[in-house]
């Protein structure tokens, strides 16, 4: 018996959305310090939550104006500031 080769196209189609938004959601996860793997689940299972939580989470970065927040530790004059660091 041989497989439909469209059923496999459509399947294909179907998961490659989730699964590639999942796979950005923990790329944007590991870069800001927060778990890959449950990201990646959240961005698989739930995208369309997913990507509203992200939007919400990522418009928090920015103050009033619509300038990224400086969030360092310490005055900027120091060598041992936490941008040094990290």
């Amino acid at each position: 018996m041989r497989p439909n080769s469209e059923l496999f196209l459509v399947l294909g189609w179907l998961w490659s959305a989730p699964l590639a938004f999942g796979y950005f959601c923990a790329w944007w996860a590991q870069q800001h310090g927060r778990s890959a793997l449950g990201w990646f689940l959240f961005g698989f299972l739930l995208l369309p939550v997913a990507g509203l939580w992200l939007l919400a989470i990522n418009g928090d970065d920015r103050d009033g104006r619509g300038e990224s927040k400086d969030k360092s530790i310490g005055r900027g004059d120091l060598l041992a500031t936490r941008k040094d660091v990290i």
